[in-house]
């Protein structure tokens, strides 16, 4: 009964911190703004450089526009439908989403593998810099692999769940499923997951 009140409480702190923010944000707060930047942008990248092949500064400009998008539009945000996380990151999918079909108009160097020449020169101090290439390169294949095993909503919601711990709920608003789609989902994923390991330890 105990852990069932202070759960209850937790809630309604969470739920009275989320409408101050929410307030701070329609007021154009700085400080709100902040806020926002704090607690969502370290899972919005994570969400972004998984579906673009950790390519980080790409995933950096998704979450920028991201919040941006989502300042200039919080009157738009209904608590009644979503969390305030839902909504970010259908957002986020949706910015992802538009930068991948870019992408399938022109073909470029990823933009993670392009380093201005006086950037190296100034690196070249105690780093190993074929050791960081290398380690990136193998980050990029192994996301890829693993892209090219599942569907791009089966990566989407094991990377929502898994990396960025939301709810099924929360996931079935940013993928736009039912929840008993999204367990379907997650099911599939973890399946091919699994699969895919087994062959790499083979």
């Amino acid at each position: 009964m105990a852990e069932s009140d202070a759960a209850q409480a937790g809630q309604r702190r969470g739920e009275a911190a989320e409408a101050r923010l929410l307030s701070g944000l329609r007021e154009g707060s700085a400080e709100a703004f902040a806020e926002l930047h704090d607690r969502f942008a370290p899972g919005l990248h994570r969400f972004a450089a998984s579906r673009l092949s950790q390519e980080m500064h790409l995933a950096e400009d998704i979450v920028v526009q991201t919040l941006a998008k989502a300042v200039r539009n919080i009157d738009r945000f209904d608590g009644r439908r979503a969390t305030l996380a839902a909504w970010l990151y259908g957002i986020a999918r949706w910015q992802i989403r538009e930068e991948m079909r870019r992408r399938k108009r022109r073909k470029s160097v990823p933009q993670a593998a392009i380093v201005p020449i006086d950037e190296v020169a100034e690196d070249q101090d105690d780093r190993d810099l074929a050791a960081e290439a290398a380690a990136r390169l193998d980050a990029q294949r192994q996301v890829r692999e693993l892209a090219g095993v599942l569907l791009e909503t089966e990566m989407e919601v094991l990377v929502l769940q898994c990396v960025d711990e939301l709810s099924v709920k929360d996931i079935s608003h940013v993928v736009r499923r039912s929840e008993r789609a999204v367990h379907s989902l997650l099911h599939r994923a973890r399946q091919k997951a699994r699969e895919r390991l087994v062959r790499d330890a083979e």
